[in-house]
């Protein structure tokens, strides 16, 4: 059996070290600022202020503005295209569009610290396609930590503190951002970074707008002109930037979503600070620890 020279066998470990902490880095990224985005969208969209549809349009350029810039720096190669990717690639720009949609309308029901619980059954759902249709291991404990993000956001259903509305509109947007991110990872790697996320994000900006100039959606001048534009922007383009740079670093889509869910942890003290969501803290403080404890048990599955 050939030796390997000393040189390399440092060289390895090192380079493994980078990516590891290149997607540590990215995914905590997105974690901060996913938190940002939501405090800056349910302010904008609470009490019917600005249009969630309008607000979708504004998110999904915060994504194509980038876009811009990397076909122009990395053109994608569409050469790696056959029909079933293609099919993959329009059903992914078809999640995405939806996904900012009803994100926005969830915030319109829900409170940012509610609507975080909630949203973090995208676990289960995340793990059940990682596993499926990703090859992904499967660790029993991951059902157990899933029970336990179910239950937190039924509890919050339960006990009155989300109204049905805005539960179902959470859960969509937990199931559309599972279902999206399972393909996101798929198309990462067959496609490669440049060629998968560059064009998605301008034909899905574009395809949001037609919806919200078709629909005749309401355009709020006045958010067009305030510093909240510039903060939900920059906020949700490292947040989608974050997440799909931590996938093409080759984490785990089950890791990289459970530490996106610590957003359970960050976002009701951050409603707290900014929103003033002061509504049933006991409540809210039992959910959150029950999410906590199921995202725990799935994270230490998961390594």
């Amino acid at each position: 059996m050939a030796r390997i020279p000393e040189q390399r066998k440092m060289i390895i470990p090192r380079a493994c070290s980078i990516l590891s902490f290149m997607w540590i880095a990215a995914v905590l990224a997105h974690l901060f600022t996913t938190t940002g985005y939501s405090i800056v969208l349910r302010g904008a969209v609470g009490g019917k202020k600005t249009d969630p549809i309008f607000l979708a349009g504004i998110m999904s350029t915060a994504l194509a503005i980038p876009a811009v810039f990397g076909v122009i720096i990395a053109p994608p190669d569409w050469s790696l295209f056959d029909t079933r990717l293609a099919i993959f690639y329009a059903i992914r720009i078809a999640l995405t569009a939806t996904f900012h949609i009803v994100n926005a309308k969830a915030m319109e029901y829900t409170e940012a610290s509610t609507f975080s619980f909630i949203y973090n059954i995208r676990l289960g759902f995340a793990a059940f396609f990682g596993i499926f249709f990703l090859g992904e291991p499967f660790v029993p404990l991951q059902l157990v930590g899933g029970a336990l993000v179910f239950a937190a956001g039924f509890v919050l259903t339960g006990l009155g503190v989300a109204s049905p509305k805005g539960f179902s509109l959470s859960l969509l947007t937990a199931l559309v951002f599972a279902v999206f991110t399972a393909f996101e990872k798929y198309l990462i790697f067959e496609l490669g970074y440049s060629t998968y996320m560059f064009p998605s994000a301008l034909i899905v900006c574009a395809a949001t707008w037609a919806i919200v100039f078709i629909g005749r959606y309401p355009v709020d001048k006045e958010f067009l002109k305030s510093p909240r534009l510039g903060t939900l922007m920059v906020f949700r383009s490292i947040s989608g930037y974050g997440f799909t740079i931590a996938l093409a670093f080759g984490a785990l889509l089950s890791v990289t979503t459970y530490i996106s869910a610590l957003s359970c942890v960050t976002t009701p003290i951050a409603a707290l600070v900014f929103l003033n969501e002061k509504d049933s803290p006991g409540k809210k403080a039992l959910a959150g620890i029950i999410a906590l404890a199921g995202t725990t048990l799935i994270f230490i599955a998961a390594r």
